[in-house]
């Protein structure tokens, strides 16, 4: 959102930070944390210039802010300080539900947002009280569309749900396949999910999910989305395999190797996709035709950096100690702002001996010689006292290592069909020295099937095999991420049988019966209705001269069934079937 300022900075700026009056609104741009400063400092994305900063009464490490038109809000692990951007002045402290976790934060109209992806909370800031709104524990990356609606998807019951800019209540318009990984986009202006399990996607409509398209390509569970397209292309990164896929509906998929790391969810700014290496602290920049534009190291700091997207569109890059910030614009240039204040909030000290401060001249009349004193006859004049310069002032020390943080976005994919589980999930911040390792235990709700494994740093995904086969029953996993300086807080993830019948289409095999072109059976895989019953099937198409009275189908004890039925030839058209008030996927029909 641009808004036109008053009193607007006309000045170049150099050195050090200067205050802002308090009829200037920092609206675009980046504020972030500087740690030694104790200070929310303001970068001006346009001008690649710190232009302001606010105070802090306090620090925590790992903060982040995020702004609306009128406020700045500094996010720590547990609660917000909410600062007046008109007077740059602190207003208030308020708790936050976040029980340690560091959410994923959205600038927008009508926000900005905090999504807790592990706890599955949702913070709107902004217009008095933070409102807190619960959409299911496990929440994947949310996005935002130009309505300023924000939408999350829950990968465990596959619900994909949207809080729209002054609504009270989230809103859940359309269901992905329960336990499919993926992500959420924003193509053309739309919502659209990114089915990586069944290798499409598809529009997310009012009325639920539009028809599937093909992707192309095959990709594993672990793959991370970029939140909005690049000219028409969806990035997808696979950061198991190190390759950026573009993908777009009814194209080829380009595929890029990137250079081996470890790397954040991809970001997009105009026309270019941002990629952060955070094992090599390095930024890379690539077009929408997967070609590289700009490679730029990270300036050191300790700790992991941090990637976002702005309300201006552009992406920024936070020294964990908030002493840089690395502006990324829409051409994929890349520009390194070292943060600047007025100096480190002090702690107030003991009065000590200082000069008289400097007065404005006074009038004085035309000069006459000087006067001396001389000391009275006999007295001798005491020495001049010499004060010892101030000392110097040590270098803070260095921060030592903690133990990492928060696993990200733990989900795990099971359907009521299969028997092991994949678990997937993001880096854990490293809190000053690397992720050596990251443990995982799990077990049934009755405490059988329990193990445990122990994987690399760079690994973000493991298979438990078996924990579901005879009588399935809810089972936990636990992922813990280990540095040098210990192990840190454990992100857990209950997983409970899919009690919701499902039924899943697609193009069977060859209806020589049909004696028209293109003619195939729909295949049919129905899931978790009642056992041992028999039900009816009906299909449905797009094409209003369709009409097909049916099929019946038995169930087996477990409440499944599959099929071949209704042959099909319209291509172009859009079909489904629906049993029971259960309605399948939508398939769009092809020539073949």
């Amino acid at each position: 959102m641009v808004v036109v300022c008053l009193g607007a900075v006309t000045t170049a700026l150099t050195g050090a930070v200067r205050p802002v009056s308090g009829l200037e609104f920092l609206q675009s741009g980046h504020w972030v944390v500087n740690v030694a400063l104790g200070q929310a400092v303001h970068v001006d994305g346009a001008n690649k210039k710190p232009d302001g900063q606010v105070a802090l009464p306090k620090v925590d490490r790992g903060s982040q802010v995020v702004q609306s038109p009128t406020s700045g809000y500094v996010v720590g692990s547990n609660d917000v300080t909410e600062f007046d951007r008109s007077t740059l002045e602190v207003e208030r402290t308020v708790p936050l539900p976040s029980n340690g976790e560091r959410p994923t934060a959205v600038e927008v109209a009508g926000g900005p947002y905090l999504v807790y992806a592990e706890s599955g909370q949702v913070v709107r800031m902004g217009g008095g009280e933070p409102k807190v709104l619960s959409a299911g524990r496990g929440l994947g990356a949310p996005v935002t569309t130009e309505d300023a609606t924000l939408w999350v998807h829950r990968a465990e019951t596959g619900a994909i749900c949207a809080w729209a800019r002054g609504a009270d209540q989230l809103s859940c318009p359309a269901s992905a396949p329960a336990g499919h990984t993926g992500g959420l986009t924003v193509s053309g202006g739309k919502p659209v999910f990114v089915d990586a399990t069944a290798g499409s996607m598809s529009t997310v409509e009012a009325s639920g999910l539009g028809e599937q398209t093909p992707l192309g390509l095959s990709l594993p569970p672990g793959v991370r989305v970029a939140p909005a397209d690049v000219a028409g292309k969806i990035a997808i990164l696979d950061p198991d395999r190190d390759r950026l896929h573009l993908v777009e509906p009814g194209g080829t998929p380009v595929t890029v190797d990137l250079p081996a790391g470890d790397y954040a969810s991809p970001s997009v700014t105009g026309t270019s996709v941002v990629l952060l290496d955070r094992g090599k602290n390095v930024l890379r920049t690539y077009g929408g035709d997967g070609r590289p534009r700009k490679e730029t190291p990270i300036p050191a700091e300790k700790g992991e950096p941090r990637l976002s997207r702005g309300e201006d569109a552009r992406v920024y890059v936070d020294g964990a100690e908030g002493k840089h910030v690395v502006v990324v614009d829409g051409d994929g240039s890349i520009t390194p702002v070292e943060v600047e204040g007025k100096g480190k909030n002090e702690k107030p000290q003991p009065p000590t001996a200082q000069p008289p401060t400097a007065q404005p001249p006074l009038a004085l009349p035309d000069p006459q010689p000087p006067i001396v004193q001389q000391p009275p006859a006999g007295r001798t004049q005491p020495p001049v006292r010499q004060n010892p310069p101030p000392a110097t002032q040590a270098p803070p020390p260095a921060i030592p290592a903690t133990p990492p943080g928060l696993s990200g976005n733990l989900a795990v994919n099971i359907t009521s069909n299969e028997t092991a589980a994949t678990v997937t999930w993001t880096a854990a911040p490293a809190n000053g020295a690397p992720v050596t390792s990251y443990r995982l235990s799990w077990a049934r709700d009755d405490g059988s099937r329990a193990g445990s494994a122990t994987v690399s740093g760079s690994v973000f995904t493991h298979v438990i095999p078996g924990i579901w086969s005879g009588k399935d029953l809810p089972f936990t996993v636990t992922v813990v991420a280990v540095n040098s300086a210990g192990q840190g807080p454990p992100a857990s993830q209950r997983t409970v049988p899919n009690t919701q019948p499902t039924i899943t289409i697609s193009r069977g095999g060859p209806a020589p019966e049909c004696k028209e072109p293109n003619c195939a059976w729909m295949r049919v895989v129905m899931r978790g209705f009642e056992p041992n019953t028999y039900i009816d099937v009906m299909p449905h198409s797009t094409d209003p001269g369709y009409s097909n009275p049916g099929h019946g189908a038995q169930l087996d004890s477990e409440g499944n069934a599959e099929l071949e039925a209704f042959y099909y030839h319209g291509v172009g058209h859009t079909v489904w079937v629906t049993a029971q008030g259960v309605t399948s996927n939508r398939l769009k029909w092809t020539a073949g």
